[in-house]
């Protein structure tokens, strides 16, 4: 004979620290309740095996306010925007108070009229907006015109006007570029020789003020290693192997290469396929299964891991 006595709702409230009558209001939805303290009801009863805990779930959400959040991210680069988006979608369901669809849209064609129209739709479908993308002046003002309107848009890793003047979700980029100067300089075991740097696009100006941060560091501390004109890579791994390759034949004097977005992979592939390793310092900024085995073979130097 089972003697083990049914959770009620006593003991539900017993266990979450609450009235009977603060319990029963948030099963039967009799009145408003602290979002909280629903919260703390539904955890109370999942734990002692009340009978009702999933219905106390639903309840709790059916008056959570919803919203849906567009997300538009690069379609380069696809572990590391894969990472940024898992991490968005981790965050989202931790969010107890509200209930958060999210909407992610990849940027494939980067000319402008192409993405004002990713964003402009996402603008009509979603209530607020994050957004990875370089500065154009006709993305700007489809953006202004957006907020105007009451849709939220906040920049995603990057920022999008000069100003900086609207919300801002990432590193301070400059620093990352400071802290690739101090790490070229302390790694790469030359004193003079030239360093090779890769960026998506003049645009996009997180690079810009990664390349400045690299350039004032190594121009103040290192003032032998000099880094070259920065080459454009649209963050592809094919352009970033070709255009390796290329720095390599053309300077003789090469000690570094950095990569201040992404197509890192694409370093790991030109050295991969030179019969002799040469004597280079490799800063990637994707933190991939590629490049962490080319750290382990020793092929690049180092891998900074944005965790996104």
């Amino acid at each position: 004979m089972n003697t083990t006595k049914r959770p009620t709702i006593a003991t539900v409230a017993e266990h979450a620290g609450l009235s009977v009558a603060t319990v029963d209001r948030v099963l039967n939805a009799r009145a408003p309740v602290n979002p909280a303290t629903a919260e703390k009801v539904f955890q109370a009863a999942e734990a002692v095996g009340y009978f009702a805990a999933r219905l106390i779930g639903q309840r709790i959400r059916e008056c959570r306010p919803s919203y849906r959040f567009g997300i538009l991210l690069l379609g380069t680069a696809q572990a590391f925007y894969g990472n940024v988006a898992a991490a968005i979608s981790e965050a989202a369901q931790r969010q107890a108070g509200v209930n958060l669809n999210l909407q992610f849209e990849y940027v494939i064609d980067r000319t402008p009229s192409a993405i004002i129209a990713q964003i402009e739709q996402l603008a009509v479908q979603c209530d607020g907006l994050a957004v990875v993308s370089f500065a154009h002046p006709l993305i700007q003002a489809s953006i202004a015109q957006i907020k105007a309107a009451g849709v939220p848009v906040i920049a995603l890793l990057s920022d999008i006007y000069e100003a900086a003047d609207e919300p801002y979700v990432g590193q301070d980029n400059h620093e990352v570029g400071r802290t690739m100067g101090w790490l070229m300089a302390h790694t790469c075991g030359a004193r003079k020789g030239s360093v090779g740097v890769l960026l998506g696009g003049h645009r996009f100006l997180g690079h810009q003020a990664r390349v400045e941060g690299l350039r004032s560091y190594l121009a103040e501390r290192a003032p032998g290693l000099r880094p070259l004109e920065a080459v454009i890579n649209l963050d592809n791994n094919d352009i970033t192997e070709e255009a390796t390759l290329d720095l390599l034949a053309r300077h003789d004097d090469l000690r570094g290469l950095c990569v201040v977005g992404g197509g890192g992979d694409g370093i790991i592939s030109a050295l991969s396929q030179l019969p002799k390793q040469p004597s280079l310092c490799c800063i990637l900024q994707e933190s991939t299964e590629l490049s962490r085995k080319a750290l382990a073979q020793g092929l690049i130097s180092l891998v900074i891991d944005s965790q996104p």
